[in-house]
């Protein structure tokens, strides 16, 4: 039996385009979803009474959504301040953001390591763009940090190794 050499969750880095240098205390909610035909619903009858069912993949449910989460900081070069100033890039002007969304799409990558650094898995994301932006809570008896999380669409993800 071939050894198991499991992941390590802790062991990772998000890279996105143009944006170095940052660090992410949680990547999570990546999800890919079929959409099905048919289901259980009977198609028809036959001679005898014989249901026949068929179920055929119709492509995938809408788009890759993927929520990275990082340390709030007041720091101008942190992880914090890029995400935000990304979030507000593509934001639209209604809502008093810049509305660059079409330019401020990236590209980037989800990046597994193992116990001893070497990269084992990737995950190459296109068109990737930050949709929903929620702060942690201040709590008056707490004693963590305070988080940010960003929900990044993205229009394709592909996992590489």
């Amino acid at each position: 039996m071939p050894e198991l050499k499991p992941i390590a969750a802790s062991n990772f880095y998000f890279e996105i385009d143009s944006m170095t240098d940052m660090a992410f205390s949680k990547i999570g909610g990546v999800k890919f979803e079929a959409k099905v035909q048919g289901q259980d619903k009977p198609l028809m009858s036959t001679k005898g009474g014989n249901t026949v069912r068929q179920i055929n993949s119709a492509g995938f449910e809408g788009l890759f959504n993927i929520e990275v989460t990082t340390l709030m900081s007041g720091d101008s070069d942190s992880t914090s301040k890029k995400m935000y100033d990304w979030f507000k890039k593509c934001m639209p002007k209604t809502e008093k953001g810049e509305g660059k969304w079409a330019e401020g799409k990236k590209t980037g990558s989800i990046v597994a390591y193992d116990t001893d650094g070497n990269e084992v898995m990737r995950w190459d994301l296109k068109e990737a763009w930050p949709s929903q932006y929620k702060i942690g809570d201040f709590d008056v008896s707490g004693n963590g940090y305070v988080e940010e999380t960003y929900t990044l669409t993205c229009e394709n993800i592909n996992r590489k190794k």
